[in-house]
């Protein structure tokens, strides 16, 4: 079945090799195969010195194009929103988003690890889309791919970035409650015949799911991003389920075994909410929760969607309640929101099965 053929988004140097020396074909074309595919290009008829009957084995013998571009939106301020739908196994047909943020020196990539999310924070558009399944490996990597491809096509401004130099894992999902695909992307990222990307520029956040931080930092300990939002169990009970089963007191001895490598700190992420979790209390709270020496305080604006019954803080209050944190000897800052009104903002990522074939 289609679903069990390799991916080429992240098959490695080595089994390619091995698979068309099986073919008898010289190993030296692995490596122009896995060139095209790391410019973002996976379709083999694409690929101009590949021999034709190679390029024909390749579509046949791999899953090359897992996904599908359906539409790009274009922000104001350069930010792309992509809907793909995937185009095989247990998934075909069903859509999920990523975004690419342009930056004058960086450009990153927010990826989505599964279609809809199996967690419900109710302040999150994507949490009210029901779940539907972990995305592969290979359709995580494709999105970063996609992005690159779209960015030779269409080249943005000239004083934005246009190339991928990091890649955040804060799309569609949860992505330690998928850490077969997510493990298997992140070495896929960083492979030296692949997107070589340091683990360094690699950022994955999690709503905070114990034993997987563990793993994770076993695995791959690249950056770590935490969406905390509350700082004391009864509030973020209800603002991040997951802490019924991973309290905070738990989550606050996993992050000071998580390694960390010189000069990083783990993100505390805090989408703030007025009235809720903005009051002079809550910097209390969260001043006694954070570890000064390994932890900084991301404070996020709550980007509304339809049908949400909560409201944001205003931006005053915001750079109050960081003053307030810094005032403490925290590091705390202020994110800059991007993409809003393309709905491409943090939390407002949400896939229907829309599978019209449009780009904008």
């Amino acid at each position: 079945m289609q679903q069990n053929l390799p991916q080429l988004p992240v098959i490695t140097l080595e089994k390619l090799t091995a698979l068309i020396a099986s073919w008898g074909v010289p190993n030296y074309r692995a490596k122009q195969v896995l060139q095209w595919r790391n410019r973002g290009i996976l379709n083999p008829a694409d690929m101009l010195n590949i021999p034709e009957e190679l390029r024909e084995r390749l579509s046949s013998s791999l899953v090359c194009e897992p996904l599908k571009l359906v539409q790009r939106q274009c922000s104001s301020d350069g930010t792309r929103k992509y809907l793909f739908m995937l185009t095989s196994g247990r998934l075909k047909g069903k859509m999920v988003e990523s975004v690419y943020i342009p930056e004058e020196k960086r450009g990153t990539v927010c990826i989505s690890s599964q279609v809809g999310c199996v967690l419900d924070c109710p302040f999150c558009h994507t949490g009210t889309q029901d779940f539907e399944g972990n995305l592969s490996s290979g359709e995580i990597i494709a999105q970063v791919l996609a992005v690159k491809h779209d960015l030779l096509k269409e080249p943005l401004a000239a004083e934005l970035n246009a190339s991928v130099t990091h890649v955040v894992y804060m799309g569609m999902g949860e992505p330690l409650a998928n850490e077969e695909g997510v493990h298997e992307s992140l070495s896929s990222l960083t492979d030296p015949d692949g997107l070589k990307l340091s683990k360094r520029r690699i950022t994955l956040s999690t709503s905070g799911l114990v034993p997987q931080i563990d793993r994770l930092g076993e695995v791959a300990s690249v950056n770590l991003a935490i969406s905390l939002h509350a700082a004391e169990n009864r509030l973020r009970d209800a603002l991040v389920p997951i802490n019924r089963k991973y309290p905070l007191q738990e989550l606050r001895q996993c992050l000071n075994r998580y390694s960390l490598g010189k000069q990083r700190h783990i993100t505390l992420e805090y989408v703030m909410l007025d009235g809720i979790n903005d009051r002079p209390e809550d910097v209390e709270l969260l001043a006694g929760f954070v570890n000064l020496d390994r932890e900084r305080v991301n404070l996020i604006s709550f980007n509304t969607y339809p049908g949400s019954s909560y409201t944001g803080s205003s931006k005053q209050h915001m750079n109050e309640f960081a003053k307030q944190l810094i005032s403490k000897g925290i590091r705390a800052t202020v994110r800059r929101s991007r993409g809003q009104d393309i709905m491409a903002a943090c939390g407002q990522l949400k896939a229907g099965n829309r599978a019209e074939n449009r780009e904008s």
